[in-house]
Parts: C-alpha cells; structure tokens; sequence
C-alpha cells in the first residue's frame, strides 16, 4: 500500500508550511483509492479546529465529497490527536503527519489499522510522476 499525492495537493502542503500553523492544525484528505494506493488530490484544512474530528462532523463532511474524503491530515499532531484517530469511523483511512520543514522526512503516512485493537500503519510516498500500482 503506498500514497500518491498529486501536483496540487503537494503544492496545498507547501502553502501550509509556509503559513506554520499551530501544532494543532489538521484537515482533511480529498480524493480516492484504486487497488493499494491512495490518490491525495486535495488537502482541506479545518480552519483552526483544535480538537480530532468528531464521526458526526466527518460525516457531514463526507457529504461535501461525497465518498471522497480519504483521510486526515495533522501538522505535528499531539498524541491526543493520534490517539482519537484510532476508531472504527477512519479504520481503513489514511493519516498524515505534516512536518514544518519541506522534505520526505516531514511528510509521514499512515493508514488505521486493526489487530485486535486499532493502530497507525506505516506506508509510503509514491514516487511523484509514478503511474504503476505496486501490490
């Protein structure tokens, strides 16, 4: 399983380290899912909400885009906000942790996984401009 973020959604990232929001900042991920990929084409942040996502505002959401919204995104998120992800509303979601300073190492993905109990799974980036989907 790996993530592509396409041109716009890399250059909505961009934006956002440029205006260093507060550790708490967080949004939402637009876009869809073939095979084991995820595709990111938009980044829509929460305007300053500071706590995660109720299933009842991810829901309303959802009605913006509906069957679009592929996950969340937070900018160094506290472990509260980690843990509040792990629940069965973004089980199978995606998750990224945004750094404050550009570079592969500031954007980390995750997927919500369950074993027995809900976890963050590591994936990875796709290779901008990588067209072929990796099983």
């Amino acid at each position: 399983m790996d993530v592509q973020i396409t041109p716009e959604a890399r250059r909505e990232i961009e934006a956002l380290r440029i205006l260093r929001p507060r550790s708490s900042a967080w949004g939402f991920l637009v876009g869809h899912k073939r095979g084991p990929r995820f595709f990111v084409e938009k980044v829509f942040p929460a305007a300053g909400a500071a706590a995660a996502p109720s299933e009842p505002l991810i829901a309303t959401i959802d009605t913006v885009w509906p069957g679009r919204v592929i996950g969340l995104f937070a900018v160094r998120p506290a472990p509260e906000f980690r843990k509040a992800l792990l629940g069965p509303v973004l089980y199978g979601k995606l998750f990224l942790r945004l750094g404050p300073i550009p570079g592969k190492s500031s954007l980390r993905p995750f997927v919500v996984e369950f074993d027995r109990k809900f976890f963050l799974q590591p994936v990875s980036l796709a290779k901008a401009g990588k067209a072929k989907i990796h099983e």
